[in-house]
């Protein structure tokens, strides 16, 4: 590969600027040979060099909070030939070391009380060696020594919050509230930020043509620093198929003076509404509380909007007719 990089620069020397000079050429020509084999005989040499290494940690013990600092480079003395050290020193610019914390230490650090550990360096050499190459041999690292210091970690109990996005076939709703079992999750972290934690999230989801209840495993969105006891949680949405009822109801005048008849036109009105089949026996017109305002007729209005005062939760796209009433003021 080399000698034919050299043959084309060469050819390309001599196209463009030597083409009445034969000589310069020629003794162009021996010099790139002559460095190019010099080049190869190096590399095929054994060294003793010092290499930087960027290092990317993780794994850190789940139960505790990484509070201290660590390098972000290791400086290491190897043994290798000069092609594999050439090659690892191009290959860190694509890619780190891999540091997992609890398999280097050998989850030392799991079960152990204290908050502050030190790790001789020497004891990562061989790990560290299977990842750069067989062909090379990590003789020393720098720093000699790693240091891991972690705080006092304390737990909450906090709400879940549902992230899901629904998308349902045509005559489906939603029946009833989104719940999660359990619905509090134990967190586990620092306390400057379990201070201001109120609630978590779960993981997005989106379930599209949704015609039947829904019950699936999800897991708790991850937070930076935070740990959760139980990681997932069971998210449970009632799905139905959804019909159109009606009922006659009563409109109430509030505020009237007592000794003041008024008569209401219509005094009933038709409430329309889509409603669970499985509730749909379950209404009735007493459920409902219409209401118009004396005030409005003291404003001079001619005609009272009518409004909703409750009705049941469970209901969907509730409508009046007519939306607003006359009225009889009688002596």
């Amino acid at each position: 590969m080399i000698a034919n990089w050299i043959y084309k620069f060469v050819k390309y020397l001599k196209k463009v600027y030597f083409k009445s000079d034969k000589r310069i050429a020629a003794y162009l020509v021996c010099v790139a040979i002559a460095t190019g084999f010099w080049f190869l005989n190096a590399l095929s040499k054994t060294y003793t060099v010092e290499i930087v290494a960027p290092v990317e940690y993780s794994n850190f013990p789940r139960n505790k909070t990484f509070t201290g600092n660590l390098p972000d480079n290791f400086e290491m003395t190897v043994r290798a030939h000069g092609f594999t050290i050439l090659r690892h020193q191009f290959s860190f610019l694509f890619g780190p070391l891999s540091f997992d914390v609890n398999e280097m230490t050998n989850n030392r650090m799991l079960d152990n009380n204290k908050t502050n550990f030190a790790f001789p360096s020497r004891q990562f050499l061989n790990e560290l060696s299977y990842q750069l190459s067989n062909d090379i041999e990590i003789l020393s690292m720098s720093p000699d020594t790693l240091f891991f210091r972690f705080g006092k970690m304390t737990q909450k109990r906090v709400k879940i919050k549902p992230v899901v996005n629904i998308n349902l076939k045509k005559q489906f709703q939603i029946s009833g509230e989104k719940t999660t079992s359990p619905n509090t999750v134990v967190v586990s972290g620092p306390q400057s930020i379990l201070d201001t934690l109120q609630f978590v999230y779960t993981k997005p989801i989106e379930l599209n043509a949704v015609d039947q209840p829904i019950k699936v495993k999800v897991e708790i969105n991850p937070v930076k620093e935070l740990f959760f006891d139980p990681p997932s949680v069971d998210l449970t949405i009632p799905v139905e198929e959804y019909t159109e009822g009606q009922q006659s109801v009563q409109v109430i005048l509030t505020d009237a003076p007592t000794d003041l008849k008024v008569k209401l036109f219509p005094a009933r009105v038709k409430v329309s509404f889509l409603v669970g089949l499985s509730r749909f026996s379950e209404i009735h017109p007493e459920d409902f509380n219409l209401d118009v305002n004396y005030a409005e007729i003291e404003k001079g209005q001619q005609r009272l909007r009518i409004k909703v005062v409750s009705a049941p939760a469970f209901l969907y796209d509730v409508k009046i007719t007519p939306e607003e009433i006359e009225y009889l003021i009688e002596n």
